[in-house]
This record gives structure tokens, sequence and C-alpha cells, in this order.
């Protein structure tokens, strides 16, 4: 009787102990680099894609003036707009750039999560 106890008890303990290390490793794969460059990270709004030309850089604004092309999934036109961006993200780019580009929509004030040269 003590030795099928001390089995049962031995069971749950390393059951137990398995269940404990279920339960610290992640039950999503995080996102990858490419994900959070393109914007799809949980913790982000959506980002639409769009192509244009850099007509202004404003360096002290963290802006940047596109001249881009309709964004059909918000029904906007082709258009002439400013975006807001982090100052990292605008090394190597100047006026008259082509771009491609993916933006979060905040409607008054899109910010740029990805920019790159074509």
């Amino acid at each position: 009787m003590k030795t099928v106890f001390l089995v049962l008890l031995a069971t749950l303990g390393l059951s137990g102990q398995a269940s404990a290390e279920d339960l610290l490793k992640p039950s999503t794969t995080p996102p990858t680099v490419d994900d959070v460059a393109a914007g799809n990270s949980l913790e982000t709004e959506p980002a639409y894609r769009a192509e244009g030309v850099i007509r202004a850089i404003d360096a002290q604004q963290g802006t940047v003036t596109i001249a881009h092309g309709p964004v059909p999934e918000l029904k906007w036109p082709a258009m002439v707009m400013p975006f807001k961006l982090d100052a990292a993200q605008l090394g190597g780019l100047a006026v008259g750039d082509a771009v491609e580009f993916r933006f979060s929509n905040g409607e008054m004030d899109p910010q740029i999560v990805f920019i790159r040269r074509q």
C-alpha cells in the first residue's frame, strides 16, 4: 500500500512540475522583426500600405511629406500629405525619393511604421 501511495505521489508530483513548466512557456509565437516592421504586431494598430514620392522632410518636426497613391482600405484618393515618423527612419531618405511605406491610421496624424526607398 505504501508503495502504491509513493508511486501515485511521485506521478502527481512530476505531472505538477510539467504543468508548471508549461505555464511558463509562451502560448503564442512572438512576432518577428519583419512583422513588427510591417506593423503586424499584436500591440499595434493595423498598418496600411502605400507608395509615393517624398516631397519634403522636416527632421525637427519628425515629419515627411509624401505624394502617395490611393489607399483603398481607407478610401483615400491619391494626395500629398505629411506623416509622422521617428528620426531614425529618415536615414538615407531624400526629397524626390520614390518610397514604399506602411503607416498606422491616426486620422489626423498618421504614423509611418515602415519606409524604404524603391
